[in-house]
């Protein structure tokens, strides 16, 4: 009897591994800036919804090391709220929350293409 399941190849491995290590990376940064934002921010709206987005970041960066599917719709949906940020809510340097988080929108997208080429091996072998 044929087994179902494949162990990833060493290729998607690596690329597995170069993008939690891209996301991790810029999780300690963005960890940085929001431990600054505590600091010194007052507690308004613009300050909530950066707060607010962290959270969820957290919930991608988690799903990134369990499940890289869900982990890309969390990030690109932060990226959602990144724009809604930048474009609404931010009085000054509007367009900084797009362009910074511009990396992990791409990563997110990785992570959906990463999910979809290790799911059509599977159904391949």
């Amino acid at each position: 009897m044929k087994n179902s399941y494949e162990f990833p190849s060493k290729v998607e491995k690596k690329h597995s591994k170069v993008l939690l290590t891209i996301t991790t990376i810029f999780g300690i940064l963005y960890l940085i800036f929001i431990i600054d934002n505590f600091i010194s921010e007052p507690n308004n709206l613009e300050s909530t919804v950066v707060k607010l987005a962290f959270i969820i970041f957290l919930i991608g960066y988690y799903y990134s090391w369990k499940n890289e599917m869900i982990a890309g719709i969390v990030l690109i949906f932060w990226w959602g709220i990144m724009w809604c940020l930048g474009l609404l809510i931010v009085e000054l340097d509007k367009g900084a929350s797009i362009v910074m988080g511009l990396p992990m929108f791409i990563v997110g997208i990785l992570f959906i293409v990463a999910r979809y080429r290790s799911r059509a091996r599977i159904i391949k072998n």
